[in-house]
């Protein structure tokens, strides 16, 4: 996975209304997993929470070492040393490969984009590349294949090799497995710009989950909120980014061009769906753009709230949705 996360740019902030009168206490573990500061919150007695809490970090920590392209013992580093050969990918990544396809986002996600990436350096000198090599780098990924859980690339003149990388989804799929760890308690998960939570709080409030300013961090623009399961996850062009001569370069890319996407600052999916769904469709849809991605919420009965390139807010909340959507004045976390 890859760590570039700045860790003063959380897109989404999980906040819990204050507990009425209640027996215990929520207890409260974080730790530095998934490229990220992961809080897990649990509502139920310490000796209950404890061992599910310590399962569910197992979880995640499993979910990122197998899918990351930089730790040398994992699949995904040993199938990108070599991408032209025919490999068997891990059920995870299949998992992220085969719902892609099932939400039909497939032309505006892509795990198959790690030497496009790479060209930019984010992570370093903030290199802007050259539009010869990503044009090559975008042909190449291009040209990747799975079936039946083998996979490959299938173009072997390339300036730079191709690879995969599923940090644009394997955060959801972690927090979907953490829990499962859980064992149905009453908790919230969070790891910087993805949020889930489920089942019911002992003081009978709603789950609650602002939104952040692009542009002003610590300003929430929105909230959603929700009684049951409630996912949300927020894709941005200020989470890691430079500056060149004037142009942000964000690493959102569109798989067609290899360049960063155009036209939103953050794109927040939310609803009662899967915390891999968020994920996937949070920068899918913010690749396809504000009036694409906003149709596609429509069509899907999906909830997103938007800022655009202009800084104007757009939101899409279906009919008798389960999960609310505030945009009133918030006050400042």
């Amino acid at each position: 996975m890859r760590r570039l996360v700045c860790a003063a740019v959380a897109l989404v902030l999980a906040v819990s209304l204050a507990a009425c009168a209640r027996s215990t206490e929520p207890v409260t573990q974080s730790r530095e997993v998934l490229g990220t500061a992961v809080s897990v919150t649990v509502y139920g007695d310490a000796a209950s929470a404890a061992v599910p809490i310590v399962s569910a970090f197992a979880a995640m920590t499993f979910i990122e070492k197998r899918l990351s392209p930089y730790d040398a013992s994992s699949t995904i580093t040993a199938f990108n040393r070599a991408p032209f050969e025919r490999h068997p990918l891990p059920p995870d990544a299949m998992a992220i490969i085969d719902r892609t396809r099932e939400l039909g986002v497939s032309d505006s996600f892509s795990p198959a984009l790690f030497g496009v990436t790479a060209l930019y350096d984010f992570g370093g000198a903030g290199t802007v590349p050259d539009p010869v090599a990503l044009e090559s780098a975008v042909k190449a990924a291009a040209t990747f294949r799975s079936v039946d859980g083998v996979a490959s690339f299938g173009a072997s003149q390339t300036v730079g090799a191709p690879g995969l990388d599923f940090g644009g989804a394997s955060k959801g799929l972690a927090l979907d497995r953490a829990a499962e760890a859980l064992r149905g308690l009453p908790s919230l998960i969070t790891a910087g710009s993805s949020t889930l939570a489920f089942g019911a709080k002992p003081d009978g409030q709603p789950w609650r989950v602002g939104i952040e300013d692009p542009r002003e961090v610590g300003r929430v623009l929105a909230v959603v909120s929700c009684e049951g399961t409630l996912s949300v996850s927020t894709s941005g062009d200020y989470q890691v980014y430079f500056e060149r001569d004037g142009v942000r370069y964000h690493h959102i890319l569109d798989p067609a061009t290899g360049l960063p996407a155009r036209g939103v600052r953050s794109l927040t999916v939310f609803g009662t769906i899967s915390a891999l769904d968020a994920d996937i469709l949070s920068t899918a849809l913010f690749v396809m753009g504000p009036d694409r991605a906003l149709a596609y919420a429509r069509a899907h009965a999906l909830g997103v709230y938007l800022v655009d390139d202009h800084g104007a807010p757009r939101s899409s909340v279906p009919d008798s949705f389960p999960v609310k959507l505030s945009t009133e004045a918030q006050p400042t976390p």
